[in-house]
């Protein structure tokens, strides 16, 4: 097989496109200290049923709203950012997950892997809503200078390509998840959920993060493909680099 660091040097010499994905755990200590109080329903006036509400209730949706926060680049991090590169051709391919504890090592890595290449073409999966906004917020956030700006222009693909947008025609009301759309177009499956990646986070298993975002990654070119009668190449055909920037 050949190594990635060749084949990234090959796509630098070519038009190239990224599949892009990230993957995003809850706020830290200091911020979960401060989230809201969780209050009972405004229903319940007599003091020993709040008490018993909140015996049966706080802890568990204590918890549910610290994990919402993944979802919110104001205070959410970044662990991992997937790519999968291929030339306007589809020649060369190959694949870059890069994962560590300090985001901001996560984020100025990957924005240096974007700068050394051409004005990339970029594919995701909701990424005009989640993954590209939530890199640039945690970059500016961070003072993480982008190499490149992020055009989310809507309702045209000739700068990205998001397959949900697409498959929906940029209604969010027939949004349609990865796993859905992959199901449907009978291609590669999603290896877990996204909601395991904060327990794997916990379990300090990296790695394991790097390899589920990557297989999103896949997932999400393997539609793109699909959705425009290309044939995906095999997911073990493409050399994978999984970068621990610490």
């Amino acid at each position: 097989m050949v190594s990635p660091s060749l084949v990234l040097q090959q796509l630098k010499q070519d038009y190239m496109n990224v599949v892009i994905d990230i993957e995003t755990i809850p706020c830290d200590a200091d911020t979960r200290k401060i989230l809201p109080p969780i209050s009972p329903p405004a229903t319940l006036k007599d003091e020993s049923k709040i008490k018993k509400w909140r015996e049966a209730n706080v802890a568990r949706l204590e918890e549910e709203q610290y994990r919402k926060t993944a979802l919110d680049a104001n205070v959410g991090r970044i662990v991992c950012i997937g790519m999968l590169f291929f030339s306007e051709k589809r020649v060369f391919r190959s694949g870059l997950s890069i994962f560590g504890e300090q985001e901001k090592l996560v984020l100025s890595t990957f924005w240096k892997h974007i700068h050394e290449h051409k004005t990339p073409y970029i594919i995701t999966h909701n990424g005009l809503h989640f993954d590209l906004p939530f890199i640039w917020k945690r970059s500016v956030i961070l003072h993480v200078q982008p190499t490149m700006r992020f055009n989310l222009t809507r309702y045209r693909t000739d700068h990205m390509y998001d397959t949900m947008a697409v498959w929906s025609n940029w209604d969010v009301r027939d949004a349609i998840t990865l796993d859905h759309l992959a199901r449907t177009l009978g291609v590669a499956r999603k290896s877990g959920s996204g909601q395991d990646v904060y327990d794997l986070w916990t379990a300090r298993q990296y790695k394991a993060i790097a390899e589920y975002c990557f297989r999103d990654v896949y997932v999400t070119y393997c539609c793109y493909c699909r959705m425009n009668f290309l044939t995906p190449a095999d997911a073990s055909k493409i050399p994978v680099q999984y970068l621990d920037v610490g």
